[in-house]
């Protein structure tokens, strides 16, 4: 099983989980088959992907072959903030699909996913009200037991010193992309210091070939007998941050399991610290969101 941390308020998570963005389908049930079989307790999820159900159903078909409950395995997904005035009627209705389509009474983890809504510009001057809205909708479903823990996605520091003038949960995780090259080092210190767990997705840059074949991290990589994708894996985990491993690979799924007990040195941990380039490779810009 995949070590785990404690959350704010006490709740177990998974270091690692496997992220389903653009998964469907068959894919997505052999990809969750074969994570279940390695060791893989946590499933990422959202909105915007349009598979909570499909979720929903492999794990229902494949948790009994294991031997799991639902309950035995932690879900994410994550709402876009709304624009309007009805933010707690759309929550509510949005929350119980998600109940519904991933046959839970109650959700692990829910994210804001972005800063903005889908339907607004980064600098439309709307965009803090309506992160208002939709995070003080969370905290009802929280309330309510419907969320057990909340938290944000694509925030930078001024968007979470912002919520402090309403909010009364803070925020449980902010998930980030996060990799050697792009190491969001003030805002990673920051989530450390204000207790809230800072998690990567797109680890490898989305398959980014500079990343993946950067020389420091093959001569590691070939040192341990594996990828350099375990080796990213291995090294955000040691640095005390969690992780969404994305892949419609059931293969690579297990592959990228084997970073749970890959043991970098102090030396190699210390030489990807060096490798940062200020550099992101997917197409989210939280900072730009005013």
């Amino acid at each position: 099983m995949a070590p785990k941390f404690e959350l704010r308020n006490g709740q177990k998570m998974p270091k690692i989980a496997l992220g389903t963005y653009l998964s469907h389908g068959q894919d997505l049930f052999n990809v969750v088959d074969k994570a279940l079989s390695v060791g893989y307790r946590s499933f990422d999820t959202a909105k915007y992907y349009e598979n909570e159900k499909e979720l929903g159903d492999a794990l229902k078909e494949l948790l009994p072959r294991y031997d799991l409950k639902i309950e035995d395995v932690f879900i994410t997904t994550k709402i876009f903030p709304y624009s309007g005035e009805n933010a707690l009627e759309l929550m509510t209705k949005d929350i119980n699909q998600s109940l519904e389509n991933l046959g839970r009474q109650y959700l692990d983890l829910v994210l804001i996913h972005y800063p903005r809504p889908l339907d607004t510009g980064d600098k439309d001057s709307r965009n803090a009200m309506y992160r208002k809205e939709s995070w003080l909708a969370l905290e009802k479903l929280h309330a309510d037991s419907k969320v057990l823990s909340i938290g944000v996605s694509n925030y930078e520091i001024c968007h979470i010193e912002e919520m402090r003038d309403y909010l009364t949960i803070d925020p449980a995780v902010n998930q980030v992309e996060y990799h050697p090259h792009f190491q969001r080092k003030e805002l990673r210190e920051y989530c450390q210091i204000n207790n809230i767990l800072f998690q990567a997705f797109s680890p490898l840059g989305r398959g980014n070939k500079t990343l993946l074949n950067d020389s420091t991290m093959v001569r590691i990589a070939n040192t341990h007998q594996t990828s350099v994708a375990v080796i990213i894996l291995a090294w955000i985990m040691r640095g005390k941050n969690g992780v969404v491993a994305k892949t419609t690979s059931g293969d690579r799924a297990g592959e990228n399991f084997k970073s749970v007990t890959l043991k970098l040195t102090d030396d190699e941990f210390a030489r990807i610290n060096e490798l940062d380039l200020a550099t992101p490779y997917v197409e989210d810009r939280g900072w730009e969101v005013l």
